[in-house]
């Protein structure tokens, strides 16, 4: 058994995981998102029955921290990004009061990675035994340098490591659904596989886009990006989130460059010569992923939305033979209209200290699946 807890974004991730792995753990995504989570970024190597492998991590050291790797917040704040019942959310306050602060819950380690996903990485997927030497790794890891708790926030449950992480006294909870379309021969296909209903609802939407004068198509990156970074801050401040149209600019052009013009797909409506919307996506191997999105649309508009995440590169993808899109976590229902399969996604965590043990018993109860329902978008 052999495992190195590296700092930072290794460079050697990719020799040693090789590149039969899903896009998240591909060499351009690792290299675009080297700057996310936190910025204490972390590489965990291991190597079992002569198999290699990996998981990226983060120390969270800021209780502060958004909750998307934020645990307290994750498990106890007023949620801007995950649309958790509203019987969930109304509980939260009394809980906070029975728990230990969010500065008592750093530091903690979380495993994941950018684009919300937690698995271990290895060509031809992991073995039982390597995914339990990479666990117990980071458990010791942690334990010597005084986490507070270990999580791994994105666990899908069609996946071996929940089995692992329950062995090792880790706690399931429920967070969300990671939504991903499976394609066939063409977007003729795609609407086919749809129920009459849900099919109908798709034909209806492009027919109103049609007629408003709304237009989609494939763009170079150069020829729409002046608008991008607006758009994109346009639709995180519709969600409640405070915008950053630096940073924004900066990850779309990160992707660009360790991606490069081959490795995106990038699709915007328009109107009236104007872009009102786009979608980014990033290609790996055979999938494609939903990288970032950002719209201008208005009441007249908003089917605009789906054309350009949705319609318009579901039919580009089929025709360039690719055999999934992943869509990522959040706003499920749209996506599972939309055709999406559905894979439940859980929070697996385990405390190391008695006090966030504490507040995991507390809070833990109380954690529902996210509602996929955003008013306005399905």
């Amino acid at each position: 058994m052999s495992v190195q807890v590296l700092n930072g974004v290794a460079p050697q991730w990719a020799d040693h995981v090789g590149d039969d792995v899903p896009i998240l753990a591909g060499a351009p995504w690792i290299s675009a998102t080297s700057h996310r989570l936190t910025r204490d970024r972390m590489t965990i190597l291991a190597t079992e029955d002569g198999r290699n492998g990996g998981l990226q991590a983060a120390v969270v050291e800021d209780p502060r921290a958004s909750e998307m790797v934020g645990l307290y917040q994750m498990l106890l704040a007023e949620p801007k990004v995950f649309k958790f019942p509203a019987a969930s959310v109304a509980a939260r306050s009394a809980l906070r009061a029975k728990v230990a602060p969010a500065r008592s819950w750093v530091p903690n380690l979380i495993a994941a990675y950018p684009g919300n996903d937690s698995f271990v990485a290895a060509s031809g997927g992991p073995t039982p035994a390597l995914t339990g030497t990479l666990v117990d790794g980071v458990l010791a890891w942690a334990k010597e340098h005084g986490m507070k708790a270990v999580s791994f926030p994105y666990v899908r449950a069609d996946s071996d490591l929940p089995e692992v992480l329950a062995d090792r006294g880790f706690l399931a909870l429920p967070l969300t659904f990671r939504s991903r379309l499976t394609l066939g021969g063409g977007f003729g296909d795609y609407l086919a596989s749809l129920p009459q209903k849900r099919r109908s609802g798709v034909t209806s939407e492009m027919r109103r886009l049609a007629e408003a004068g709304v237009e989609t198509k494939r763009c170079s990156f150069e020829d729409v990006w002046p608008d991008m970074p607006a758009m994109r801050c346009h639709l995180v401040e519709r969600y409640g989130q405070k915008p950053n149209e630096g940073l924004e600019a900066r990850n779309m052009r990160r992707l660009l460059t360790c991606f490069g013009e081959d490795g995106i797909r990038l699709y915007c409506s328009f109107l009236d010569g104007r872009v009102i919307g786009f979608s980014l996506y990033v290609v790996w191997r055979d999938s494609w992923y939903a990288a970032t999105t950002g719209t201008y649309t208005d009441a007249r508009t908003r089917f605009a939305y789906f054309d350009h995440l949705f319609y318009a590169p579901i039919a580009g993808a089929a025709l360039e033979g690719a055999r999934v899109i992943d869509f990522g976590i959040g706003a499920w229902e749209a996506k599972h209209h939309r055709g999406c399969e559905l894979t439940p996604v859980d929070l697996w965590v385990r405390a190391l200290d008695p006090a966030i043990q504490r507040g995991i018993e507390v809070a833990g109860p109380a954690m529902s699946r996210e509602d996929g329902f955003v008013k306005g978008t399905a």
